[in-house]
């Protein structure tokens, strides 16, 4: 965050300062986690679902805090100095929106239905090899997190890579409106948070507004391979940067290949390797050398910094637990994302059997039967030797996987996530492959836990006996 004074702050966010607060501090950070605070930072009080960030505010100034922001609501509730205003989480925007106008870094925006974070990690991966700059913490693209990551920038920096999510209409054209990125990636747009958006339609809309909001001198990056995204163009006010391996593409890849933890492509006759499993990151890989390719990297350092990606726990982490490798991508589901899985699956040659331990995936609203159903359809012409299922949609699953041929011994139905991952090392062989996929909430990092404890249990046997 650029240092600014708590009269800048409480001007910046339209407060009012209540008790006696040292107005000519400097504030040189911002935290919403009383738990985080470093002296000098101002620490804005939120609402959480178990308890208002007002109860933490005396104790966010006792380690060091310079200011705390408290919004009408909970003001009375506030023992200590502050800044009152109308709406805390607007003053964070406006906080990390003033620290964005500030910065003369690039900003890059990335949303998509799947694959933003690995494309953000792997553009961040690229541009640091030769330039300074940040990056969103984990996957913190929605109202709170761009504007925590906006303030993470400060002078010196070069670029920004800023992850933007939806899962309501309008979400993305008001993150955009905070972020004001120079340049925009879309993934790709298929079935997800249809609580919110309801349709795919309405997801295509929502991506789009990010194109939508680049100015004439922005840079829109889009994946030519996904007809939802290709029509972008048609929104963009700027030049119109096109990825993907279709002949249309202007960054287009060939010759791909995959090994079960690497994979390789050429884009004009230059080679580019990094370490990650699956046909579907090839998306991710292009999105990061078109954007290395037009800030002037040449292909050499695009490479070496791609070399330095490392993909995020949960997210196709390919590992060695025991005597089997297992995938844990367990960070999120989605229809997308489960083909996407399956197919990576599919490519694995290391192995004995594939076998994919699956939980729900949610947030489908009313499609969500018929979308299980469709995977489940998919697995029965997959070359998965065997499925375990589990949670409020399995019997989806099995259905659309029975009703499309798949053979009744090659599934199994779990009434609960423990009695699967009680059962699991029952259905397991030596040198099995293990992909591990379900919706955050149903924490199916656990069953990757649990055969973490099952290979060292049987270590410890071994050097026993």
């Amino acid at each position: 965050m650029h240092p600014l004074t708590v009269q800048h702050v409480c001007e910046i966010v339209d407060g009012t300062i209540c008790g006696e607060v040292m107005t000519a501090a400097t504030v040189g950070g911002c935290v919403i986690d009383s738990r985080h605070v470093q002296r000098g930072d101002v620490f804005i009080a939120l609402p959480g679902t178990q308890t208002h960030g007002v109860e933490f505010c005396a104790a966010a100034r006792r380690d060091g805090a310079a200011v705390v922001i408290v919004d009408e609501s909970a003001a009375n509730a506030c023992r200590t100095p502050h800044i009152r205003v109308a709406d805390a989480e607007v003053a964070l925007a406006r906080l990390g929106w003033q620290n964005r106008q500030t910065s003369d870094a690039l900003v890059i925006a990335v949303t998509g239905s799947v694959g933003k974070t690995t494309a953000r990690r792997m553009i961040a991966a690229m541009l640091e090899f030769v330039h300074t700059g940040i990056q969103s913490p984990r996957n913190f693209n929605n109202h709170l997190g761009v504007p925590i990551s906006l303030l993470e920038l400060q002078s010196g920096d070069e670029f920004a890579v800023i992850e933007v999510g939806s899962s309501a209409p309008g979400e993305v054209e008001m993150l955009a409106s905070i972020a004001r990125p120079e340049f925009a990636v879309v993934t790709t747009v298929s079935p997800a948070h249809l609580d919110g958006l309801t349709s795919l339609k309405a997801v295509q809309q929502e991506k789009r507004a990010l194109v939508a909001a680049l100015s004439e001198d922005g840079v829109a990056f889009l994946n030519v391979d996904d007809p939802l995204v290709a029509e972008m163009r048609k929104s963009a006010a700027g030049r119109v940067v096109t990825f993907g391996t279709a002949k249309a593409a202007e960054v287009r890849a060939t010759a791909i290949k995959m090994s079960d933890d690497f994979l390789s492509l050429t884009v004009d006759g230059d080679v580019y390797t990094v370490r990650a499993c699956g046909r579907h990151n090839v998306t991710n890989v292009l999105a990061a050398i078109a954007i290395g390719l037009e800030v002037g990297i040449a292909p050499e350092q695009i490479n070496a910094g791609l070399a330095t990606y490392q993909p995020e726990p949960g997210r196709c982490c390919p590992s060695r637990i025991g005597s089997w490798t297992v995938i844990d991508d367990t960070y999120n589901a989605s229809p997308a994302a489960v083909s996407a899985a399956i197919r990576m699956a599919e490519e694995f040659t290391q192995c004995h059997h594939r076998v994919l331990v699956l939980n729900d995936m949610l947030d489908l609203g009313e499609q969500a039967a018929d979308l299980h159903y469709g995977i489940g359809a998919a697995l029965a012409a997959s070359r998965l030797d065997h499925i375990a299922v589990t949670g409020d949609f399995a019997g989806d699953v099995v259905d659309g996987f029975l009703a499309c041929g798949g053979a009744l011994n090659r599934i199994s139905c779990f009434a609960s996530l423990a009695l699967l991952t009680a059962m699991l090392d029952c259905l397991l062989c030596d040198n099995d492959l293990v992909l591990v996929k379900g919706s955050r909430a149903t924490r199916m990092e656990q069953v990757v836990e649990s055969l973490r404890r099952r290979a060292s249990t049987d270590v410890a046997e071994r050097q026993a006996a």
